[in-house]
């Protein structure tokens, strides 16, 4: 375990960040879950060989690009935690929560399950159903609010992050 309670995450982020189209935000590329793992395995083994605490496998946008990534990173021997990009109660791909964070609940590899790049709102809802399902701890780390307009390259609207909110995270796991 890291000493003193530091952690260095490397990032694993979704292929839809490659694409730099904006798809991270709606997964299904049309890529099978072995497509997946091939494109990810090189970049798993060359951020294992960096010596990392833990794979952050984060910003994943459906359950099919998760399994792609435990499949890259397993035999690796680090810890990950996995992350996804949600909305309301669903995958941004559109599948239901719970089944996501069911993927992982008897994986020991992964030690911690949540959400990120999503709004507080969303990250509110997916924090007790991820600590219930998985039983495992829950990593959190939401937008503040805006909307990614892919279109224009920009984000949209308001701030509605309130920090009160760490309290609740904290409370439901």
């Amino acid at each position: 375990p890291p000493e003193a309670g530091v952690w260095v995450a490397a990032s694993l982020g979704p292929y839809g960040a490659f694409l730099a189209d904006g798809s991270e935000y709606r997964g299904r590329y049309g890529l099978t879950v072995k497509e997946l793992e091939r494109f990810h395995r090189p970049r798993a083994e060359t951020l294992a060989a960096a010596g990392p605490d833990v794979l952050a496998l984060e910003t994943v946008p459906d359950i099919d690009e998760a399994e792609a990534l435990l499949k890259a990173v397993e035999g690796s021997g680090l810890r990950v935690w996995l992350s996804y990009s949600v909305e309301g109660a669903r995958t941004r791909a559109g599948q239901s929560l719970e089944e996501a964070f069911a993927l992982v609940a008897g994986v020991d590899q992964v030690i911690a399950v949540g959400v990120n790049c999503c709004t507080p709102a969303d990250a509110d809802n997916a924090v007790e159903l991820a600590a219930s399902v998985t039983g495992k701890p829950v990593v959190v780390y939401p937008n503040s609010g805006e909307r990614w307009d892919a279109q224009a390259g920009s984000w949209r609207g308001n701030a509605t992050f309130d920090p009160s909110r760490v309290q609740a995270w904290q409370a439901g796991g």
